[in-house]
């Protein structure tokens, strides 16, 4: 894009022209600002600033975008509230602000009015004052630069030391040991995520990441990188030189507060804010990483939504406030879920009156709940807990743990006897953290009924770190999602009962047999013991049956042009029906003998299995426990079909060369 010098522009008076609100980044704290105001009904003209040359994207799943698990288009999540009525200008920074005249200034010097501001600036990668930062092959990962600038070096690197065991240190590290390459993890404290694990639950990360392949060293730090133009070695505080070709700092963040202190807004660590969100000019607010609500700056996604959410409010004439929650962190290492909350680690159990610890290290099950007067205060797992979405409400509301929900953790590790269905959780009760959306928002956004993709795509739940996407399944599956009905379910219920109706009568009725004389054949004789219509038929079976094979790929492969899913199920169960018809045309379903014996009772145990799963299909939205019965009768179809094809090739032989 050519920059053009600025213009000034004719005057026009403020009662014919309403400024627009100005958004300053399109990360996740700027990008749920707008969702939150349109939400609100709020039609503001929008302007939205990105620095990135790139669309807004996910930047919690970066780590899977490392490891080659997650392309780009998969971190792309655009919501429906940035159209057309937001000029979304990406690949420019704002690089000035006039808090009196009101007016930003971009990097090409162009000057755009604002009636509020809303300053979303994130924060950078925070680099130590060690030497030999500045060679080539020392590099940081904290946005989609750094992780291109990463991927481009992973296959060529021998040995790659990631300096940090926070976070995104652990995940960088991961990322990068998954293609060959040694990696060496180095933490100055004696565990990793020192921040979000106590040291029992840091242990089993730490010999989960070695597993992996990740050298973990703890208790040590790079005292400088050496190299002459590119990095060739780290030393280590001890002395220790370790050789390396690649350097990756992953050591915190830093505020991005310069473009606020220029403008002469207060800044300390970060832009400081009061409980609306808003900076010491009161038309200007601040959400995110760059903002600083007392003495902290928030450095997971879960805070700055919940601040973009509160500055939202304010902008459409609210008075919310905002209240620090206990910050959570859900993180998968391999196979390995790790989820803390609240006040857990070491320095602060001086806050804590008993602590309550399950585990089982055959499974690699650990769960410890940190108690306050007999209240949950704090709670740290590794492994699966399907109550942690419960768990975290139980922190939030400070109710009391009754004495047997005390002994039913010590004994089997929950709280409740199992998570209850979310359909049947109280309405204010949160279930996705990340966006702040409760179990009666998100069924608001269901309306009649949907599945979990749609639910997430309007209701933007479980799109962040995913975290929540089981319990939008049970959400789906129970409630007010019961009386949702499958696509073309009626349809292939018809089908199936037809279906299972015909099978019925040819086993219920005697087996047409051969007429003394020609003058008393039946009409179904006189056409299926002819030569030329038996063929016929025996033609028409193995086209349907191959169609029906060939058909069965869609699902195996989505791309295959057959229509949608909904229609091409009915077109099975319809072609399916007619195969059936053309069986009994053919044979009078006779089992006959040897060969043609096994090859009758495969057609017949395809039939019966498929009938079963088109019906439980149909069912299975208004009674969810039948879903597992579905499966198993869908894949018992599939399992009985396999033999099929290799016995009509049989048959076909010796029908011909006998």
């Amino acid at each position: 894009m050519e920059a053009r010098r600025y213009q000034p522009q004719p005057q026009v008076p403020e009662s014919e022209v309403q400024a627009p609100l100005i958004i300053v980044g399109n990360g996740p704290a700027g990008i749920q600002c707008l969702v939150e105001l349109r939400r609100r009904g709020q039609t503001t003209p929008v302007k939205l600033f990105g620095a990135e040359p790139w669309a807004p994207y996910d930047r919690v799943k970066l780590s899977t975008f490392l490891s080659g698990s997650t392309g780009f288009d998969d971190l792309t999540n655009l919501p429906a509230e940035l159209d057309d009525s937001v000029e979304h200008l990406v690949g420019r920074s704002v690089t000035g602000i006039n808090p009196s005249r009101r007016w930003v200034e971009d990097a090409l010097g162009q000057r755009h009015p604002y009636s509020k501001l809303v300053l979303a600036l994130g924060s950078d990668a925070h680099i130590p004052s060690i030497p030999g930062t500045d060679l080539s092959g020392v590099l940081r990962f904290r946005d989609m630069a750094d992780a291109q600038a990463l991927m481009a070096r992973r296959l060529r690197s021998t040995h790659t030391v990631v300096i940090g065991g926070g976070l995104l240190g652990i995940e960088a590290a991961h990322g990068l040991c998954r293609f060959g390459t040694r990696v060496t993890l180095i933490q100055h404290a004696d565990r990793l995520m020192n921040r979000q694990l106590d040291s029992e639950a840091a242990s089993l990360v730490a010999g989960s990441l070695s597993e992996s392949g990740v050298d973990v060293r703890l208790q040590t730090s790079v005292r400088r990188i050496e190299g002459s133009q590119r990095v060739e070695s780290v030393v280590l505080a001890d002395g220790t030189v370790l050789l390396c070709d690649t350097v990756v700092f992953a050591t915190g963040i830093a505020p991005r507060t310069a473009l606020a202190r220029k403008a002469g807004l207060t800044v300390a660590s970060g832009i400081r804010v009061n409980a609306s969100m808003q900076t010491s000019n009161p038309d200007i607010y601040a959400v995110g990483e760059c903002a600083q609500f007392q003495e902290q700056v928030c450095g997971l996604v879960m805070p700055a939504l919940q601040q973009a959410r509160v500055a939202a409010a304010n902008l459409a004439g609210s008075q919310d406030s905002y209240t620090p929650v206990a910050d959570s962190t859900w993180l998968k290492v391999m196979a390995l879920e790790v989820f803390s909350a609240g006040r857990f680690i070491d320095e602060e159990r001086g806050l804590v009156h008993q602590t309550l610890v399950y585990r089982q290290v055959e499974k690699g099950l650990y769960r410890a709940l940190m108690l306050r007067t007999h209240r949950l205060v704090g709670v740290v797992s590794v492994g699966p807990w399907p109550e942690r979405q419960q768990i975290l409400n139980r922190i939030a509301d400070g109710r009391r743990l009754l004495p047997w929900e005390i002994w039913r953790f010590r004994l089997s590790g929950t709280l409740a006897g199992g998570p209850a269905p979310v359909g049947q959780w109280p309405a204010s009760t949160v279930v996705c953290q990340c966006r702040g959306l409760n179990r009666g928002q998100l069924q608001t956004f269901m309306g009649e009924g949907c599945d979990t993709f749609t639910l997430k795509q309007r209701s933007g739940a479980g799109t962040v770190c995913g975290g929540c996407e089981p319990l939008l399944d049970s959400l789906c599956q129970g409630g007010m999602a019961r009386a949702r009905s499958v696509p073309g379910g009626t349809a292939l219920a018809i089908l199936s009962a037809m279906a299972a109706l015909l099978l019925a009568l040819a086993f219920w009725l005697p087996s047409p047999g051969l007429s003394s004389s020609v003058q008393s054949q039946s009409l179904f004789e006189q056409f299926s013991r002819n030569g030329e219509w038996r063929q016929w038929s025996g033609y028409g079976v193995l086209g349907a049956s191959l169609l029906l094979l060939l058909m069965s790929l869609k699902k195996r492969f989505p791309k295959v042009p057959m229509g949608g899913f909904s229609g091409w199920r009915i077109a099975h169960a319809a072609i399916g029906s007619l195969a059936l018809a053309l069986l009994y045309w053919h044979t009078g379903f006779s089992l006959g003998e040897n060969l043609n014996r096994w090859l009758m009772l495969s057609f017949i145990g395809v039939a019966i299995a498929g009938i079963g799963a088109a019906l439980l299909t149909r069912f299975q939205a208004a009674l969810p426990g039948l879903d597992g019965l579905r499966q198993g009768s869908t894949w018992l179809h599939i399992l009985v079909c396999w033999p099929l094809p290799v016995l009509l090739i049989f048959h076909i032989v010796s029908a011909y060369y006998f």
